[in-house]
């Protein structure tokens, strides 16, 4: 348990016993050696100016003992007790250094006023009990007293210095340094108990001196406590008046109006001025220390508005970090997003020197989200965004375009298509599995390589054409950039451009190709199909139909040929009872409005909806949100068709449950009897009408004649023509059976 206790535990039990033992034995240099030995322990285990301060006061102890002691000179009288003032003097400064604090900014007034409070009391004492009663009696006694009082006043200011550490937070160092402190005024007070003269008390044996020597033994207690190093360093604030502290200062404001009666014996007549004097002086200060409380109230609301708004900037700051990071990030997938994909490709580390990109495209993922809904095309574009994100170590960036398109950013340029070969294998080499689907997906990616300075949005679009590019291929391809690209895109944006013109000069126009009945060779319908002359040039459907879908013109080019055809053809199918076919993309069919716009034109151009059919691709009938639209058309008698039959998806069940009024026949059947054959007696199961596309030859004609396909079309019967031409044709046709 002893190995325990501190070290200055120690020290203040050893010196104790020390110092108590010299002087019951009169053992003179035992206090020499503690008070040597405290001087030492404080100069090794301390530093800083309060430190150096009181080990010099230790020091001139010291030197007062031995010059008492051994000095060439014996104290005679009271006057030689000056040698004491140093050790005082230095110990005060030293105490009020090492108890100071640092206060907020304003505490600096309230500090004034405490000393300033304490120094007029002090200032009364003397006045009082020194001052006056020197006055009143000369002599070499009272000087003797003066000087005794003297000292009791600087006790006093001494004790009030050392005693400002009792409140200080480090509280053991302290109270050691105070009750130093006290132990030197008790020297003072005990040689005025007991009526001591000269400086016989003050020597070794004296009472006195022994008070003196516990002081320095307290005083090295102090040094050696773990908490000293702190005194005056810590920083606390303003620190609120204890009520302590308020008594001392009300007790001081109205004590102190009363010491000189109390040093004069005044009569009545002078105690009731000094009576109301000290009571208005303690009301003020009460008054003062409630106008403090209400201050500190106040300043209390204040932090508390402080800590707030302190709260209210960190939580700030935190959005705006979430609202950073969204700006750069996909919400779907936490993949950074097409705006911090443009960020890196802008920034010198990808921008100044030789960079690839590669976007990746879902295959038919609209599908995913028509078939299972958006929840599980979502939960499935999360799951690859982790496998892509397996290459993270291999790129500069992974992000999220928008919709099922990826990009992935490369600063080595040399592995770009072999890492985008294995994105590939990584999105189709085994399904995604949502909850119990197995979902098989496929994709396309385009690669595009930029030079040192190329601007982000070119790489950006060369890559995407890339990839439309491998889109155009038949998709679950790789295709890399290269000018010719770039050459197709001029071409396509200047073939966008003028049908956005044609669209409004009439340079489109429509040729009508014949539907004739095999066996009486008479026409009962036309098909009309787009035509476009730009200026001297006839371009093909082939090449502006695609950029019409791809440009989103589609739909305007629709509505222009069906209108255009229905005003055409409205006397024929009155007069003849001719009908006309108008192709509808798919495009069209998801415009809500697409109902309601051919409905409007057969209102507009007064055609019959007997004598308008639409045609369709099979890919349309797997999309059964279109059923509706069709269903809802052919209430109004329109018909639909299936084009281009047995290419696709269709099947005897989806025959049986779709809007269907017409089979048309692919001409890559027409020479295969027994499929045509086939194809025939589906259609008739389902009492749908034939017609047989791409019939060129006689031949061809005979043999469809004979397996009763109910109508045909081809250049064998009339290639596409003039409405003009097509009258004509018309007419004769039927003038012939009549």
């Amino acid at each position: 348990m002893l190995n325990r206790r501190p070290a200055w535990q120690y020290a203040l039990i050893i010196g104790g016993v020390a110092v108590t033992a010299a002087h019951l034995f009169a053992a003179w240099p035992v206090f020499v050696a503690v008070q040597a030995a405290g001087l030492v322990i404080t100069v090794r285990v301390r530093s800083g100016p309060g430190w150096w301060v009181l080990t010099t006061a230790r020091a001139a102890a010291l030197s007062s003992i031995l010059w008492w002691s051994v000095g060439p000179v014996p104290p005679t009288n009271t006057l030689s007790g000056l040698v004491l003032v140093p050790q005082y003097a230095l110990f005060g400064v030293a105490a009020l250094l090492l108890t100071r604090r640092r206060r907020l900014p304003g505490s600096l007034a309230e500090l004034g006023v405490e000393a300033g409070a304490v120094v007029v009391g002090l200032a009364m004492l003397a006045w009082s009990f020194v001052v006056l009663p020197y006055l009143d009696a000369p002599g070499y006694q009272q000087v003797d007293n003066a000087l005794a009082s003297l000292y009791a006043v600087v006790d006093l200011a001494l004790l009030a210095t050392a005693l400002r550490g009792l409140a200080h937070p480090w509280r053991a160092p302290s109270r050691l340094l105070g009750a130093s402190g006290l132990a030197m005024l008790g020297a003072h007070l005990w040689y005025a108990a007991t009526n001591g003269t000269g400086p016989g008390p003050f020597l070794p044996g004296g009472g006195s001196f022994l008070f003196i020597q516990y002081a320095g033994v307290l005083a090295a207690a102090a040094a050696l406590h773990p908490d000293a190093a702190r005194l005056g360093t810590h920083d606390h604030g303003g620190d609120r008046i204890s009520r302590g502290r308020l008594a001392a200062i009300v007790t001081i404001a109205i004590v102190a109006p009363l010491l000189p009666l109390f040093a004069t014996r005044h009569s009545a007549a002078g105690w009731v001025p000094a009576l109301l004097t000290a009571t208005l002086c303690g009301l003020l200060v009460l008054r003062v220390w409630l106008l403090a409380r209400i201050a500190r109230r106040h300043a209390r609301d204040s932090d508390r508005q402080a800590a707030a708004l302190r709260v209210a900037v960190d939580e700030q700051a935190a959005l705006q970090r979430r609202l950073q990071y969204r700006a750069g990030h996909d919400a779907l997938t936490g993949l950074a997003n097409r705006e911090l994909l443009l960020e890196q490709l802008s920034g010198p580390a990808v921008r100044d020197r030789v960079h690839s990109l590669v976007l990746c495209s879902l295959d038919g993922f609209k599908a995913v989200n028509d078939t299972y809904g958006h929840p599980v095309g979502d939960e499935v574009l999360r799951r690859l965004a982790g496998r892509l994100l397996l290459f993270a170590p291999e790129v500069a960036l992974v992000a999220r375009l928008g919709g099922d398109e990826f990009g992935l950013l490369l600063t080595d340029p040399a592995a770009g298509a072999e890492l985008a070969a294995r994105v590939l294998d990584t999105v189709s080499g085994a399904p995604v599995v949502v909850d119990d689907r197995r979902i098989r997906l496929t994709a396309s990616a385009g690669l595009a390589t930029a030079v040192p300075g190329n601007p982000p949005s070119a790489v950006l679009g060369d890559a995407d054409l890339a990839l439309r590019k491998a889109k155009r291929a038949g998709g679950a391809a790789l295709a890399l950039f290269d000018e010719s690209l770039r050459a197709e895109q001029t071409e396509r944006a200047r073939t966008t451009a003028g049908l956005r013109e044609a669209l409004a000069d009439g340079s489109l126009f429509l040729h009508y190709q014949p539907v004739v009945d095999p066996v009486s060779g008479r026409m009962t319908g036309v098909e009309a199909l787009m035509r476009w002359r730009r200026g001297d040039e006839l371009v093909p459907p082939a090449v502006f139909i695609p950029v019409a879908e791809q440009s989103g013109l589609i739909g305007e080019l629709g509505t222009y040929a069906l209108r255009l055809a229905c005003t055409r053809a409205r006397d024929w199918f009155r007069r003849e009872g001719v009908y006309v076919t108008v192709n509808v993309s798919t495009h069209q069919l998801r415009d809500p409005s697409f109902a309601d716009t051919v409905l409007a034109i057969l209102a507009e151009t007064s055609m019959p909806g007997a004598g308008l059919v639409l045609e369709i691709t099979e890919s349309v009938l797997i999309d059964t949100a279109d059923t509706a639209v069709l269903v809802r058309l052919r209430e109004h008698g329109i018909r639909i068709a299936i084009d281009d039959f047995g290419t696709g998806y269709s099947s005897l069940a989806y025959l049986r449950r779709l809007p269907v009024d017409i089979l048309k026949i692919d001409r890559s059947f027409i020479d295969d009897a027994s499929i045509t054959r086939a194809i025939l007696e589906l259609a008739r199961s389902q009492d749908l009408i034939t017609v047989a596309e791409g019939v060129e030859t006689a031949t061809q004609a005979a043999q469809l004649r004979e397996m009763r396909c109910d109508l045909v079309q081809g250049y064998h019967f009339g290639r596409p023509a003039d409405p003009e031409i097509i009258e004509l044709l018309i007419r004769e046709s039927h003038a012939t059976l009549a």
